[in-house]
This record gives C-alpha cells, sequence and structure tokens, in this order.
C-alpha cells in the first residue's frame, strides 16, 4: 500500500503546484484543479483502504482530513482575514489525499511557511510595525479600509507546506 501513499503524495503536490502558479499568476485557484483532486482523494482511500477509521488511511480518515482542513481554513474566510475559496477547496482537497493524520502535519507546515512569509513581506514592505499595530487595535473587528492592504496568494504556502510535510513523512527531513 506504500505505493498508493506514494501516487496520492504526487497528486496532492502537483494540484498544489499547479494552484500555487495560478494564485501566484491570477490569484485565483480553479475548481477543475481542487474538486477531482479532492474527489481522487475520498475515492482513492475507499476503493483501496475501505471505511477505516479516523487514524486509519480509508474514507473516514479522508473525510475526517477534508473536514478538518476546510474547518481549519474556513474559518479565516468566514471571517474575512484574508483566505479565499480557493484555498479553502485547495487545503480540503490536500486533506482528503493525505488522510487526518498527514492534514494535521500539512495545516501546520502551510500556516508556518505561511506565518513567515507574511512576515518577510511585511519587513520587505516596510510595514510591519504598523501591521502590528493594526492587528492589535483590529483583533476582533473588520477593516473598513483595505486600500492599503499587503495580500499573500496563499496557495503558495500550502504547496510548500505540504512539500515540507512530505519530506517529513518519507523521512528526507527529520520531523513528526
Amino acid at each position: 500500500m506504500v505505493a498508493v501513499e506514494i501516487v496520492l503524495d504526487l497528486i496532492m503536490v502537483g494540484a498544489c503546484i499547479g494552484c500555487a502558479v495560478t494564485d501566484l499568476r491570477k490569484h485565483e485557484i480553479y475548481d477543475w484543479m481542487t474538486l477531482p483532486a479532492l474527489g481522487i482523494g475520498l475515492v482513492v482511500r475507499f476503493i483501496v483502504y475501505g471505511l477505516g477509521g479516523m487514524f486509519d488511511d480509508g474514507l473516514a480518515s479522508s473525510l475526517l482530513g477534508a473536514g478538518f482542513c476546510f474547518l481549519v481554513f474556513g474559518l479565516f474566510m468566514i471571517w474575512g482575514k484574508g483566505m479565499g475559496g480557493g484555498d479553502v477547496k485547495l487545503i480540503s482537497a490536500v486533506g482528503a489525499l493525505a488522510g487526518f493524520r498527514h492534514a494535521l502535519t500539512c495545516v501546520m507546515c502551510s500556516t508556518i511557511v505561511g506565518g513567515v512569509m507574511a512576515v518577510v513581506l511585511l519587513i520587505a514592505r516596510r510595514k510591519l510595525l504598523g501591521a502590528a499595530r493594526g492587528f492589535l487595535k483590529n483583533l476582533f473587528t473588520t477593516r473598513v479600509n483595505d486600500a492599503d492592504r499587503i495580500t499573500l496568494p496563499y496557495g503558495l504556502p500550502i504547496a510548500l507546506g505540504v512539500i515540507w510535510a512530505g519530506l517529513m513523512k518519507y523521512g528526507v527531513l527529520g520531523g513528526i
């Protein structure tokens, strides 16, 4: 069954890289890239592993992984804090392809990569102190004026985080 995991991981990385490219170029992550990946994850995990449990490799793990990823990133979309629907669908596809255990690592790595990239972007734009003041001031409020808003196409941190998590999974990098 190791071959199935490798194929699912390659599909996941390929979908993430493709989505990162379109997100960087057009600020769009297309459904035709994310939804088939989500479906492949669910179907293949069911056919190969059956229903399974939440920590197994089957459909239950795939559904829980997709749902967990959808919930974590979906909350940021609902709160209007910069996530778009394409980002949420992409990370949900990652959860379905990875299964619950590996999805936890993928979300953690993507979040760390995104945070580091955001800080680097703020430093490069010399807006770190202003962003920190704005964050503290507007922690639970919605901004009215987004004219000075800096955006980070989040498809790239998702792709880099998934690659990082995969390198840890296969023992190339030490880790979880």
